[in-house]
């Protein structure tokens, strides 16, 4: 059809409109109604579309699912939460039906955050393409699943009244939506499966879900101990902290299933859970074959700054799973805290709208809606590899625990749940109108689940329990020796530079003075490139972490070469030839708690690998405290869970202030027990270098802790000959000076011994002894004894330059009395040489620190020469 403005100029009519613009009375009135409609027309559409883009993006404000209760403590309205300014009722008839059904309903989706508009997109029409059907069998599984969880909470309020149980009642939808997650996986290919959960319904979830046997669970709650094998004198743990590992059979497909165990610290699990899965990932190969799933609540999730911290491994190269499903128990509570004094932003999400991950809003009392959130999120992390979070909305019935009375605080809240129905109820009440279930058969599951129960209550008391963790994984160990050959090799191969690298300038040199090490001896990062270089011929993987750990925070290491041109990245370790192990090597974010955690994970689950995380300064390490002593110091004694982690912590007062000095050893030797870690601080880089081999070859290997240095890292006397770093040479606990007859010894540790040692040289002090500490925990005594079996009538000092207060002297001092007494020495009491002790670990002067060390060394060895005796050193 011919329109009748197809013969009129294009140019004549834009200039009619812009008459028209100016002053609607100034062109014909025909014109007039045309351009009107015109107008009218646009704004309409541009209504339309943001109205539309107003529910997509903020509709789950006040979305069914985000206020199953339909409790407003405020009294806002729908108005108030979504922003609306406009005047008049929110009309959303103005646009299509199914986006009110879409973004408004009991499932509901955040997407505006998405930075990348194929991800929006990809949302968009999951969500609009319309709700799934879910196929009756699975309807079944869920309803079942939801019967045995209550029936399951019930029966242990009977059975144990007085028990901390953490219930699952008011979010029992939690065990489908975790199930259907699994079967849905591992339909999709995924093979294993690493979980951490939170308290709440995790007993329910083991049994349930996960497949612990019910009379394993009951002897738990009955008190037997979680670790059969276990000596007696060991701790344990409460069930709510207890982890497994089981196979779970959907269809064809099985995925292994590992719980982690936790503490009652919130949301420290999470970067372990990462962290196990991620080596998890690097053993099979295979990223998308292997899940990690963690649980959280709403009110920890959004304070606990580990979350934030973890969240931004997601899409870090040396630390991304490739996407972690988050499943969020939403009671709408803290402990006795409401939402307003819980957190500021609207939800729990919110960390996760800095990393474009899908954000599902679902009511636990929409069991179908439940299962349609697992398959979109398990379906957005195998398709796009990023997180999918699922706050999954409800209430809690009882209070934090089933000894707490809610009604104090929240008398208001508890009359809407104590009406509330029960979700089995709500859903059985759907399945018998559906024609899926009948009265009877609903009745008959409950009877079923209250049988079980009870069977397996009377059967706990007869059936061995087995550790819930089993380790039956092999470490592959190494000789701790090696030979002068393939250390001259890897010299070489330390020195080469790829002929189509151009490194800078003193990157080169450094590169190229590796190979002088022949005739001038190793420094510190060279003997730690050999170490791990031999363990990689070995066929040891090794995993190196850390702020700068690349160059080095001291630019020291120098492991990865950069060219200055194109910015290529050589890693000379990662490309030895002939190497059977691989060398992995990340700098880290800026983050102490949730990479350490991250690294304790890995290193618990492979076994294979020496994994070793190194914090910039040592003092930073308290920023990861709940990692060291939750995990580290104690996963073993709580859990069975062992670990060979490394941790380098730099230490040495050097100026540098309070917080470059300290990595506080007198904290960490408070939890050294039961020779749970080791700690050493090695003074030669051969040392270091035998102490991490041994580390390797250990079958059964514990935490070590290393107080590395810094000095040490450049002073030209903290130098090993390359002849030193082979043969069948091993870690030396205690290094003592070689004097025969010494008539006083000082004792220390770190690089205090170089700067004693150069003073009683100067002094021409030839009959007083210098012993180095080297291993701190477990005490070397024996090798002690060993080291004074020639001091009857000598005199002994401990010297330390850390304060008082600090340091290694209030753990040493009756140890080594001991060892002294035992050596049969006569003066078996021990002088203290330290600075004054002082609330800061260092102070902040570099001339009043060089002065302070200068009077410590002075009199340490004054009294050495002249047998003076002082308690501590003053400046």
């Amino acid at each position: 059809m011919t329109s009748v403005f197809s013969s009129v100029d294009a140019a004549y009519v834009e200039n009619l409109e812009r008459q028209f613009r100016a002053d609607p009375s100034s062109v014909d009135w025909s014109w007039q109604v045309l351009f009107r409609a015109v107008e009218e027309a646009g704004a309409s559409r541009q209504r339309d579309s943001s109205v539309a883009a107003l529910i997509r993006e903020r509709a789950h404000l006040i979305a069914r699912a985000s206020n199953p209760l339909n409790f407003s403590p405020n009294g806002n309205t729908a108005r108030d939460l979504i922003g609306f300014r406009g005047s008049g009722p929110i009309n959303l008839a103005e646009v299509e039906r199914s986006l009110e059904q879409v973004y408004t309903g009991t499932l509901s989706v955040e997407s505006a955050h998405i930075d990348d508009y194929g991800l929006r997109e990809w949302v968009r029409q999951a969500f609009e393409g319309g709700r799934q059907t879910i196929e009756p069998q699975n309807r079944l599984r869920a309803f079942e699943m939801l019967i045995r969880a209550e029936e399951f909470e019930r029966f242990l309020s009977i059975k144990h009244p007085t028990k901390k149980r953490f219930g699952a009642e008011g979010v029992e939808a939690a065990l489908p939506l975790l199930d259907r997650i699994l079967h849905r996986a591992a339909m999709a290919g995924v093979r294993e499966v690493v979980i951490g959960s939170m308290h709440r319904g995790r007993l329910n979830i083991m049994t349930n879900v996960l497949g612990m046997p019910l009379p394993a669970m009951f002897a738990l709650l009955k008190g037997r101990h979680p670790l059969p094998d276990a000596p007696r004198s060991q701790t344990a743990d409460v069930p709510y902290h207890l982890g497994l590992s089981n196979d779970l059979v959907f269809g064809n497909a099985s995925v292994r299933v590992t719980l982690m165990p936790n503490p009652s610290h919130l949301e420290a699990v999470n970067a372990t859970v990462l962290g196990r899965t991620r080596a998890t990932q690097d053993a099979a190969g295979d990223r998308s074959a292997v899940l990690g799933i963690i649980l959280h609540t709403d009110a920890s999730v959004v304070a606990q700054g580990v979350v934030a911290e973890t969240v931004q491994l997601s899409g870090v190269d040396g630390f991304t799973t490739e996407g972690t499903i988050h499943i969020i128990v939403n009671n709408q509570i803290g402990f006795t805290t409401d939402q307003h004094e819980a957190r500021t932003s609207r939800h729990c999400t919110g960390p996760w709208k800095a990393i474009d991950a899908m954000i599902v809003h679902v009511s636990a009392d929409d069991v179908d809606a439940v299962l349609d959130a697992a398959d979109k999120a398990t379906a957005w992390r195998q398709t796009w590899k990023r997180d999918a979070v699922i706050d999954l909305v409800g209430y809690r019935r009882n209070g934090h625990n089933e000894l707490d009375e809610p009604r104090f605080t929240q008398p208001r809240l508890y009359e809407h749940i104590d009406r509330h129905p029960d979700v089995s109820s709500i859903y059985a009440g759907q399945l018998i109108a559906d024609g899926v279930i009948d009265q009877d058969a609903v009745a008959a599951l409950r009877e079923n689940a209250k049988t079980a129960f009870h069977d397996a209550y009377e059967a706990a008391d007869r059936y061995e329990l087995e550790d819930l963790q089993a380790d039956s994984r092999e470490k592959a160990g190494t000789r701790s020796g090696t030979d002068i050959g393939r250390i001259t090799w890897l010299l070489e191969q330390l020195a080469l530079i790829p002929e189509h690298m151009e490194p800078h300038p003193k990157v080169h040199r450094l590169v190229k003075q590796r190979l002088d090490a022949v005739r001038t001896g190793a420094n510190w990062a060279l003997g730690e490139a050999l170490a791990i270089g031999s363990l990689l011929l070995d066929g040891i993987n090794v995993r190196l972490t850390g702020q700068d750990v690349e160059r080095g925070a001291f630019s020291h290491r120098h492991f990865a070469i950069h060219d200055i041109r194109s910015g290529a990245r050589h890693v000379t370790l990662a490309n030895l030839p002939d190497s059977l192990g691989r060398f992995h090597l990340f700098n880290s974010p800026l983050s102490e708690y949730a990479v350490l955690g991250f690294e304790y994970g890995y290193s618990v689950e492979n076994s294979q690998t020496l994994v070793i995380w190194e914090a910039q300064f040592g003092d930073f390490a308290n920023g990861a405290q709940i990692v060291l002593d939750q995990f580290i110091a104690s996963g073993e004694a709580k859990w069975g869970l062992r670990s060979g982690l490394v941790i380098l912590l730099p230490h040495g007062l050097e100026g540098q202030g309070p917080e470059h000095s300290s990595a506080r050893p007198e904290r960490i030797l408070q939890v050294a027990a039961e020779g749970n870690i080791r700690i050493a601080q090695p003074s030669t880089p051969v040392n270091y270098f035998w102490l991490l081999r041994e580390q390797a070859a250990f079958d059964a290997p514990v935490p070590l802790i290393i107080l590395s240095p810094k000095t040490l890292l450049r002073l030209p006397a903290a130098v090993s000959a390359i002849t030193e770093f082979a043969g069948d040479t091993r870690f030396q606990p205690v290094i003592a000076s070689p004097v025969r007859s010494a008539r006083a010894y000082l004792l220390c540790s770190g690089k205090i011994a170089y700067e004693l040692e150069a003073e009683l040289a100067a002094r021409g002090l030839a009959d007083v002894a210098v012993v180095r500490l080297e291993q701190i925990y477990p005490f070397p005594d024996a090798e002690l004894r060993q080291a004074f079996h020639s001091c009857r009538g000598a005199r002994f000092a401990w010297v330390q330059e850390e304060p008082g207060n600090a340091g290694l002297w209030s753990y040493l001092d009756r140890r080594l009395e001991t060892v002294l007494r035992q050596a049969g020495a006569q003066h078996p009491t021990v002088v203290a040489f330290t600075r004054p002790e002082s609330p800061s670990p260092a102070g902040s002067f570099y001339n009043d620190n060089g002065n302070d060390q200068a009077a410590l060394i002075r009199r340490a060895v004054d009294w050495a020469q002249v047998g003076t005796r002082s308690n501590r050193a003053k400046p």
